[in-house]
């Protein structure tokens, strides 16, 4: 199902701070429905372009801030192009929750290796044999050893598990 998509930055000038800057909106639209969050970035509104939704000038500040929003836009776009392969329907929300990260567990590959590893230790006796749980936790060793050679990371996200991953470990 085809649906229209967009992202557009505007100002909003009723939560103005102190020093006269004022935040940076992100709007993303799918098929009319719209979320909005803070992209955290903040200008005065005189150096803001309502009709290219950017800043202004080529000075630094001008030109950090464009490159920011320019990399949250790609993102999203990312996100959206992410959501659409994997799911029927794609709405506004879902995308801007996707891209803030919200409602999504983080789950670390050696951390679930350590929890299973427990529940086995608890076992052991009982339906399990001791040599099943040791033999566990030489995997769980060797798997640590692969990510600290190959990825200099002490722990990895299930979801960066990929297929050379894999044929490597």
């Amino acid at each position: 199902m085809r649906s229209t998509f967009k992202v557009l930055y505007y100002l909003k000038k009723s939560a103005q701070k102190k020093d006269g800057t004022t935040p940076i909106i992100a709007r993303i639209t799918v098929n009319g429905k719209i979320a909005q969050f803070n992209t955290k970035q903040f200008i005065n509104a005189s150096d803001w372009s309502v009709e290219l939704g950017k800043a202004k000038g080529r000075n630094v500040e001008a030109k950090t801030i464009n490159i920011v929003l320019e990399d949250i836009k790609s993102s999203i776009h990312k996100t959206y192009n992410e959501l659409t392969r994997k799911e029927i329907v794609v709405t506004a929300e879902k995308v801007k929750n996707s891209f803030l990260g919200i409602g999504q567990e983080h789950y670390l590959l050696l951390e679930l290796f350590e929890e299973r590893n427990n529940i086995l230790k608890k076992q052991v006796g009982i339906t399990k044999s001791k040599a099943t749980y040791q033999k566990a936790e030489v995997c769980k060793r060797h798997l640590s050893a692969y990510l600290k050679k190959e990825y200099k990371l002490s722990d990895f996200d299930l979801r960066e598990i990929n297929h050379s991953f894999i044929v490597g470990f």
